[in-house]
Order: C-alpha cells, then sequence, then structure tokens
C-alpha cells in the first residue's frame, strides 16, 4: 500500500511494516473537494490526489497477509472517490508493488487542479468528521519532512496561501 497524503500519517489499518518509498510518474495534488472527512457539504475542504506525471514521496506499507482482504475492503470504502492501481513504488531496500489511489476524473468531487486562492480559500474552510483540510495539509507536510524529505513547492505554496487567507501571514 502506498500512500501520499493522510494514510501517511492516519493510515487506520494493521500493518507490519512502513518505509519511505518514491513513486515516479505521478504527483499530488490538491484536486478533490472533501464533503465528509476533511470538509462538509457546505463548507467542502480540498484534499490530495494523484495525477500523472513527476513523482512523489510517500510511505509504503506492508499488510499482513492474513489481513489483506479486510485491508483491501476498509480501503474500498474510505478511498472511494480513486481510481485503485497498482504501482511500482522505489524505496531504499529496493522496488515494491504497491496498491495506491489516483484521480477518478468521473468522480463528481473530481475538480482538478484549481488556482492557488481557489484552493486556499477550500482548504482554509474544509472542516469535517476527521478533522480540518488545513490540518490534512499540515499533515501530509509534517510526514513528507519527518521521512527526511522537502514537501514539494506547490504545497508550500498552499499552506502560506492558507494562512494569508486565515489572517495568519501576510502576502509577500
Amino acid at each position: 500500500m502506498f500512500g501520499y497524503g493522510s494514510l501517511m500519517w492516519q493510515p487506520d489499518f494493521p500493518y507490519i511494516e512502513r518505509r519511505s518509498g518514491l513513486l515516479r510518474g505521478w504527483h499530488r495534488a490538491h484536486a478533490l473537494r472533501s464533503t465528509v472527512a476533511w470538509g462538509s457539504a457546505d463548507r467542502p475542504g480540498l484534499i490530495l490526489t494523484m495525477l500523472s506525471g513527476g513523482e512523489c514521496l510517500g510511505t509504503v506499507f506492508r499488510v499482513p497477509a492474513g489481513q489483506w482482504g479486510q485491508t483491501q475492503s476498509y480501503l474500498r470504502q474510505r478511498e472511494a472517490a480513486y481510481r485503485h492501481i497498482q504501482v511500482r513504488v522505489d524505496t531504499p531496500e529496493g522496488p515494491v508493488r504497491a496498491l495506491t489511489f489516483a484521480a477518478d476524473p468521473r468522480n463528481p468531487r473530481f475538480i482538478g487542479k484549481q488556482p492557488l486562492w481557489t484552493s486556499a480559500h477550500l482548504v482554509a474552510q474544509g472542516e469535517g468528521r476527521k478533522g480540518t483540510s488545513r490540518g490534512y495539509l499540515a499533515g501530509t507536510i509534517a510526514a513528507v519532512r519527518a521521512m527526511g524529505g522537502q514537501p514539494e513547492p506547490g504545497l508550500q505554496r498552499l499552506q502560506m496561501a492558507v494562512n494569508v487567507v486565515l489572517g495568519r501571514a501576510v502576502p509577500v
């Protein structure tokens, strides 16, 4: 299993190993409205999905064989807005095959990449059952840093813009 957003820091499934991994040919992008977990119908948030091109540092999880069926069922429900795909992920211990979740443009919550300030307003307002969309963004950035990685410039720009929207920073 390869996580690149909240799955990195909030997997909520059993695993016996986790390690950093680099997924080539895909990049994370805030392109999916969240109307339950990190936002609501009245105040949607914005969360990550995978789009083709680039690369993405994330977390690879090894799930116990006896719990893979139950974990897959859980992930089908949790990640229902995504296409479930198999990918090759490069890890320090060598390449592995992993399940991950990519954008599904047919899903009504998929909005594609938005202008920075549109995204910042969605992230600033989103609050749902699992927390805030800005907490989701902060958790993702912290997880990348905890692996020794540098968050993508787009994530950092979005976090700065969210702080401006919330009145916590002055635009440059």
